[in-house]
């Protein structure tokens, strides 16, 4: 409803006076003793000259700036806000048909009657919170505390008068929704599911490798529980390829039994390799789809060798050694320079740890040869010595004094990237001890990161990296970064950042570059849930990016379904969403044609099933209770809607809000006032040209 409409100025109101003065003066100028408006009529001639006086005046009063502003009186109404649970353990229950029917049935009824009073919104959640009110039960994750977070956000200052939360309380995700103290509503809550406790065989959880390497025992450890299916018997069997690797019976002596199983297998093909670890079915199960699950191992036919020379023993050695091994597909041996036999065929990396000024020629071959090095500096290194190796970086005017040395992350270092947690750790860490000197780098390096003296940021390297041809170095011009993994577990209780620094690092300078024209990339591993992204490079012969052909890709299942896709062509390469697939183990080959030469490219990648929801099936009613309890609401069960829509119809608080609104514009932004000026303008000179007053 409007209230009032103010026009005002930057400037004084009587200022209008003049305005109006001017269109009087204009008008009388133009119209007063003319020859040619005589024959006019007196009314026509006044008329038009009241037009002008109006053009005219209006146009100076907008030279004013004025603003029109208006106030109004808004109602809001309150909005309820009904959140349906869509992920699939709704339906492993005996109620599974009601819910697919008569429930949403009366779902639908309640949305109706709710609109007749309120304006109401309707979502459904799994893992994500997804506008509409389309409920088919398939999501595989549920995350209630996420629905809490994503419509505090949504309605943040807006008028809400409740939230209906329809689940059975399970949550395989996210935090306990009961700890959320953001929300500032009402919520109602309606109990699905069942709390009664069903005959099951769950399959809780078979953790494994996800590498491991030809000829060696890889342990899979299984974990597995009963719900009420005592005085029967189940059999755990592990299966490769469809021949029994394991097979062991259980008697079931009690409503709750659990089982726990470490299995010692043997890498004996190549290859990605597909294992089924299975419970026989007891009849009367609530759910057959959690006694059983899928997994995929890759078998490698060899480690990347990495090569550790030390001056002397070091503390840093086991740090670097420790944190390379902590990754399955790298090899570790530790040496002294001076003990070096000069077999360099087996390793991918040398990392040299503080440069002697005499060295062997078995030494001198690995300098020379293509093999990526990683130097580290630090008290014992030979200065004048590491400066006739030509790596990139010089250290002049050292004198073999040392300093504490920070270390400070540059920014946009393109190589590889670390994560914000390691980033942050690092910039937090004791200091290194380094050699003081001036600091030259002869060719273009790529730092990592820089020297911070106390509090004082320098452009001296603390790590660079780089690439000649065919060759990757990197160095590190300061010692004891032991200190770096001990501070890591202290603060974090792990070496996660540490090892991730070093892993990177490691990976970037062991890996050859991928020399070929036509490239694929997609994880290894998806989730049922996921949706397969790929991306494609296509080179041409002067290695530059093109995109005009069509790239073609097959994806084949382990059973032999096939999918055809084509990529899409962004600016430079390419991109594919092949979209949901279901899980299983897939191959893809994708071909492409290039100047009458086919290029092709293949690999292979696994969908995980997602089992959480069938994982627990008893509904956690006593949640829902809690959390009605907290927010001012009430607990209904499926059968009770109507004494929600009732509790929300008779909750006092739940009202409109009426409050001001004010609005201020620019006058001159209003499209009517040209509209008006031009109709002015327009009827003037109308007049006057059939009067023959032009």
């Amino acid at each position: 409803m409007l209230l009032s409409i103010k026009i005002i100025t930057e400037y004084p109101l009587w200022f209008s006076l003049f305005c109006a003065l001017l269109g009087c003066i204009y008008a009388v100028v133009l119209y007063r003793k003319e020859e040619k408006f005589k024959t006019i009529s007196v009314w026509l001639v006044r008329t038009m000259a009241f037009f002008r006086f109006l053009l005219v005046a209006i146009l100076a009063f907008l030279l004013l700036s004025p603003f029109i502003k208006t106030l109004f009186n808004k109602v809001e109404k309150p909005v309820i806000i009904i959140a349906q649970d869509n992920s699939s353990s709704i339906l492993l229950n005996k109620d599974s048909a009601f819910y697919k029917t008569e429930y949403l049935q009366q779902l639908k009824t309640l949305t109706s009657s709710l609109e007749e009073k309120f304006e109401v919104k309707s979502y459904t959640f799994g893992e994500d919170v997804i506008e509409g009110n389309e409920v088919d039960y398939s999501k595989k994750i549920t995350d209630i505390s996420n629905v809490f977070d994503e419509l505090n956000n949504k309605f943040y200052n807006r008028n809400v008068g409740a939230l209906i939360l329809a689940t059975d309380g399970i949550f395989n995700q996210g935090a306990n929704p009961i700890f959320n103290a953001e929300i500032e509503f009402p919520i109602y809550t309606i109990a699905l599911g069942d709390t009664a406790v069903q005959r099951d065989l769950i399959l809780k959880e078979v953790i494994h490798n996800k590498i491991t390497f030809l000829g060696n025992q890889f342990p899979i450890e299984i974990e597995a529980a009963t719900n009420q299916c005592e005085n029967k018997t189940t059999q755990l069997t592990v299966a490769h390829n469809g021949k029994q690797l394991f097979t062991k019976q259980y008697d079931i002596k009690t409503e709750r039994f659990l089982i726990n199983e470490t299995i010692l297998l043997k890498a004996e093909e190549v290859g990605v390799q597909h294992y089924r670890v299975a419970l026989s079915k007891i009849e009367g199960e609530i759910s057959y789809e959690n006694n059983a699950q899928d997994i995929y191992i890759e078998v490698l036919d060899g480690r990347q060798n990495i090569l550790i020379l030390a001056n002397a023993p070091h503390p840093d050695v086991k740090a670097l050694k420790l944190s390379i091994e902590n990754n399955e597909n790298y090899k570790v041996t530790t040496q002294l320079i001076s003990e070096f036999d000069g077999k360099i065929e087996p390793y991918s990396l040398a990392i040299i740890h503080q440069l002697p000024a005499n060295t062997t020629p078995a030494f001198n071959k690995l300098i020379e040869s293509k093999i990526s090095i990683l130097y580290v500096l630090g008290s014992q290194t030979a200065i004048a010595k590491f400066n006739t190796l030509n790596t990139g970086l010089n250290i002049n005017n050292s004198k073999n004094k040392l300093d504490e040395i920070l270390p400070q992350i540059a920014i946009n270092f393109p190589l590889f990237t670390l994560s914000e947690t390691t980033i942050k750790n690092i910039n937090s860490m004791p200091p290194l001890l380094g050699q003081f000197g001036t600091y030259q780098l002869k060719t273009n390096g790529y730092v990592l990161m820089n020297q911070k003296i106390g509090s004082v940021e320098t452009d001296n390297p603390l790590m660079v990296f780089f690439q000649d041809n065919d060759k990757k170095s990197a160095i590190i011009t300061a010692e004891g970064f032991w200190k770096w993994r001990m501070q890591d577990f202290l603060k974090n209780k792990n070496h996660n950042s540490f090892d991730e620094f070093i892993n990177k690092t490691v990976q970037f300078l062991s890996v050859k570059e991928d020399k070929s024209r036509f490239r694929i990339v997609t994880k290894n591993i998806h989730f049922e849930n996921e949706e397969i992204q790929f991306s494609a490079e296509l080179y041409n012969q002067s290695y530059e990016l093109v995109n005009e052909p069509e790239i073609t890709i097959d994806i084949t299942e382990e059973n032999g379904d096939k999918y055809n896709f084509v990529f899409n062509r962004t600016s430079t390469s390419y991109l594919l969403n092949a979209g949901i697939l279901p899980s299983g183990f897939y191959n893809y080959r994708a071909k492409v044609k290039l100047s009458d030469k086919e290029f092709t490219a293949t690999g292979k990648f696994q969908v995980k099933r997602l089992l959480l929801e069938a994982n627990n099936t008893v509904a956690n009613h006593q949640l829902l209770q809690n959390i009605a309890q907290k927010f001012g609401g009430q607990l209904f069960a499926p059968q009770q809607i109507n004494n929600l829509l009732k509790a929300i119809n008779d909750n006092s608080n739940i009202t409109s809000i009426i409050y001001e609104e004010n609005d201020l514009k620019e006058l001159i932004n209003l499209k009517w006032i040209f509209f008006v000026l031009l109709s002015l303008l327009g009827l003037e000179w109308f007049f006057r040209k059939r009067n023959g007053a032009y």
